[in-house]
């Protein structure tokens, strides 16, 4: 199933339409609209509601914040669940993308930078944000998911091991329960809290690095997407998002804009695996009427 995200430049509205390349097997419809105050507005799908309001602190100025995922780890590379564990660091290869990463980035100005104090995250920041004098801001809510007994097993491990659990890891990621918890839900609340920090700073542009499944709850919450949309928006070793915050005159929420999501050097709409996992879904960013008045903050 592929999505197309359609936003037009100088608007903080952003429409996602389920397409399916060939015609589906059932009559589901769904259209969601993302508001300027970053809610919900309308999804039409049959006998459920998405609930997935989120209102951010007011914001003075313009905020343009760049997520950047590590680059491959010693654990990507083995087909191992990581989760919040610290025990993988950045292959030779991961080393190389992050490098790639800061050249692409490299005309970007930044005036903080936020990361996951994970060995393999922390790497790749410290790559990236090169000769900065501003310390980096390490700070453990941007860490990976908490996937519990999951962590440290492989991929084969886990499926034996743990049976439906593991499957409905698969499928239903949303309502995946292990150990007491629900990791996804309880990465979406953590990423809330994100949002809540980074705006609170007193900065304009604001690079994070941190990992795969807490990026895509970062720009799932900014654009009013629920946990049902975990793996919907996979984020490549070392792929770039942005998006632009743009404070109200009259106060509140601010508009949000996601302006790239999941940049890498290759082409825009490559397929590929992320952590060795076939996204069942893909987002294409449509960019409707650009113009330099209404792409820069």
């Amino acid at each position: 199933m592929m999505f197309l995200v359609v936003r037009p430049c100088g608007s903080s509205s952003a429409r996602i339409h389920h397409h399916h390349p060939t015609p589906p097997r059932s009559s589901r419809n769904v259209v969601v609209r993302c508001s300027v105050s970053s809610s919900v507005q309308e999804k039409e799908e049959k006998g459920t509601e998405l609930d997935c309001s989120v209102s951010f602190p007011p914001i003075r100025a313009a905020k343009r914040v760049v997520l950047v995922r590590h680059g491959q780890s010693t654990w990507n590379a083995e087909g191992r669940i990581q989760g919040s564990s610290n025990f993988s660091v950045l292959t030779k290869k991961g080393e190389s993308q992050a490098e790639t990463s800061r050249q692409m980035l490299i005309d970007d100005h930044f005036d903080a930078c936020f990361a996951s104090p994970l060995a393999r995250s922390k790497r790749t920041a410290e790559i990236i944000w090169g000769p900065h004098h501003e310390p980096i801001i390490p700070d453990y809510d941007f860490r990976e998911i908490d996937l519990y007994s999951f962590q440290g097993l492989l991929k084969h491990e886990g499926k034996e091991r743990f049976g439906s659990a593991f499957r409905q890891w698969q499928v239903d990621a949303a309502n995946f329960n292990i150990d007491g918890h629900y990791p996804v839900r309880e990465l979406w609340d953590r990423a809330r809290s994100c949002w809540t920090k980074i705006l609170a700073h007193d900065s304009r542009s604001v690079l994070v690095v941190a990992h795969n499944a807490v990026n895509q709850a970062l720009v799932a919450t900014a654009i009013g997407l629920g946990p049902e949309y975990f793996r919907t928006l996979l984020q490549s070793n070392c792929g770039v998002s942005v998006l632009d915050f743009i404070p109200r005159s009259e106060g509140g929420s601010p508009h949000i804009c996601l302006n790239r999501l999941n940049q890498t050097p290759g082409s825009p709409i490559a397929g590929g695996k992320s952590g060795g996992r076939e996204p069942s879904k893909r987002i294409i960013l449509i960019c409707n009427g650009s113009t330099q008045g209404n792409t820069e903050i």
